[in-house]
């Protein structure tokens, strides 16, 4: 439970993920640069934000780390649960047949009935596969805090009645045990997301904020005043008091806001001292901040399109999912057809994800260099294991994944020797392979176009692996809020349960900030915070106004 603590204590504000290192290679480039005409401040803003994509590691990282691979797992055991997986795909493979998969899974019919017996076997099941297989298990307690409530799973059913309803059994037993333990919103159970707190901002346009000498200075009933103070509700999680923003005529100003993880309500109110600049009359006022929505949801096809909107190129990106051969290469393609564009924006409102390899091929092409991942992947003991790749490939054919396995030439079995969680407790003192090593100072990598990202909460998982990597560019400007923090677990798996045939889906892989900072549920903040829905407007009106373009 100690590690549940920290990763729901270390809240400091919105964090960004740390890349690894890249190597510069030139490429021929326009030789107009835009940041000339970005206000010094914005500029200061960027590049501070930038920084912060890579915090200094946390003095005890090494051992956090380690207590995350500290595990037994029994290799007989591991190759059984491997073996019923196999055997759920082939009972619903129908004959290799992918697309089948595809439109059965998570549609189990929560009407039938199961005996006692079933769902007992089921349970154990269930326990024995996130044990083997899913990411967060030891950092959300291990086996002190899942084994117990297993057990008490299994108390609670002898109670309910024999035979139990699916729905009963989903509702009742599973979600109900589950969702006080486990915060990873890339968990779910039949689609009931075992989310983390969702840090949602709060704006109010109702004053545009200049920064002076003297302060933030608005304009009430024309005449100036002055911004004294600002008070907000002791219990909010803040980022900030005023946020950078544009306004609706795409000027560089700032605007009342904050982002909390209470976000039931539609609207907050914050108090605000005012000083008169004419009258010196100082006196407070009740303003009311509303919560900032992502934009409506958007076509997933195309999952990628370019398009020119006065004399601007934007790179719009809904998804990374279920690209073809072609799509894939023609989306790393675009990487370089667009690398010497002066302004580039690319428009990733609504990207839920999907290919983590695609960001890092496109940001490839685009500068001629590999970018850093955004994390560190701490069970890499689970990432050679036989319940890890076939719950990572429970819609490829059945044929390939066999023949993978009768040919690949390391080996599962010299694979499954080689990882940690098989070790012996006696062998803890030797040397475990993790990504914790010496990681060199990030050095950003050389772009001297203007890139422009919008982003919104339903900004996840590869998408925001997507803007991570981006942001390890100079002059990179992310307009729109915070995106939504899904990063937690990778390597995503998915399975259907034996009987109940409920869907099951989670991450195999486990990743954290160096620093430890919490980025479930709070994601990447923004250079500029923009009502997403607006964005695209204003950031060309932006463009236009600061001559950016010319």
């Amino acid at each position: 439970m100690k590690h549940i603590k920290l990763f729901f204590a270390i809240i400091a504000g919105i964090f960004l993920f740390t890349p690894f290192a890249t190597l510069h290679s030139a490429g021929i480039r326009d030789e107009r640069n835009p940041q000339t005409g970005l206000p010094a401040e914005l500029r200061q803003i960027m590049n501070k934000n930038r920084k912060i994509t890579f915090p200094p590691f946390h003095p005890d990282i090494e051992d956090v780390i380690r207590s995350f691979v500290q595990l037994n797992l029994d290799k007989d055991e591991h190759i059984k649960i491997f073996q019923t997986l196999r055997q759920i795909r082939v009972q619903h493979s129908y004959g290799q047949d992918r697309n089948i998969l595809h439109r059965i899974f998570g549609r189990a019919d929560q009407s039938v009935f199961l005996t006692h017996e079933q769902l007992r076997e089921e349970i154990h099941f269930l326990f024995d596969l996130l044990r083997h297989g899913y990411g967060g298990y030891v950092f959300f307690g291990g086996d002190d805090v899942f084994l117990p409530i297993r057990d008490s799973m299994i108390t609670q059913l002898a109670y309910m009645p024999d035979p139990l309803q699916v729905s009963a059994y989903l509702n009742n037993l599973l979600i109900q045990n589950l969702r006080g333990v486990i915060a990873d919103n890339h968990f779910d159970i039949q689609y009931y997301w075992f989310s983390a707190p969702d840090h949602v901002p709060y704006m109010t346009e109702e004053f545009i904020l200049h920064k002076g000498k003297s302060g933030f200075i608005t304009e009430i009933d024309g005449i100036t005043h002055r911004v004294i103070n600002v008070k907000y509700s002791p219990s909010l999680l803040l980022v900030e008091g005023i946020l950078p923003t544009l306004s609706p005529e795409g000027e560089f100003v700032w605007a009342f806001g904050l982002v909390t993880a209470e976000s039931q309500q539609n609207t907050i109110p914050i108090t605000v001292f005012f000083e008169n600049m004419v009258s010196g009359e100082s006196y407070l006022r009740v303003v009311t901040l509303s919560r900032v929505s992502p934009v409506t949801p958007r076509p997933r096809t195309p999952t990628f399109a370019i398009r020119e909107i006065d004399g601007i190129t934007v790179f719009e990106n809904r998804s990374l999912f279920n690209l073809s051969y072609p799509e894939r290469n023609a989306f790393v393609q675009y990487g370089y057809k667009l690398r010497d564009k002066a302004v580039l924006v690319v428009d990733l409102r609504g990207n839920n994800g999907g290919s983590a390899s695609l960001p890092t091929r496109w940001v490839g092409m685009y500068t001629g260099q590999a970018p850093r991942h955004n994390s560190l992947f701490v069970t890499h003991n689970l990432a050679s294991s036989r319940v890890e790749s076939e719950l990572r490939s429970f819609f490829e054919p059945l044929d390939i994944s066999m023949l993978r396995d009768q040919t690949t030439h390391w080996g599962w079995e010299n694979r499954m020797k080689l990882c940690p969680r098989f070790m012996k407790a006696e062998n803890l003192d030797e040397p475990i392979p993790t990504s914790v090593p010496n990681t060199p100072e990030h050095i950003p990598i050389s772009n001297e176009n203007l890139v422009i990202i919008l982003t919104d909460k339903n900004v996840a998982s590869a998408g925001e692996l997507f803007v991570g990597y981006l942001r390890q560019l100079e002059n990179v400007l992310v307009v729109g809020t915070n995106t939504q923090g899904t990063f937690f677990t990778g390597a995503v798996g998915r399975i259907m349960l034996p009987h109940s045939n409920l869907a099951v889906t989670f991450g195999t892989r486990l990743s954290l900030r160096p620093d430890l900072s919490q980025f479930e549920g709070v994601g990447f903040k923004p250079d500029l915070w923009v009502p997403p829905g607006e964005s695209l407007e204003r950031v060309l009106r932006f463009i236009e106004r600061y001559g950016l373009a010319r």
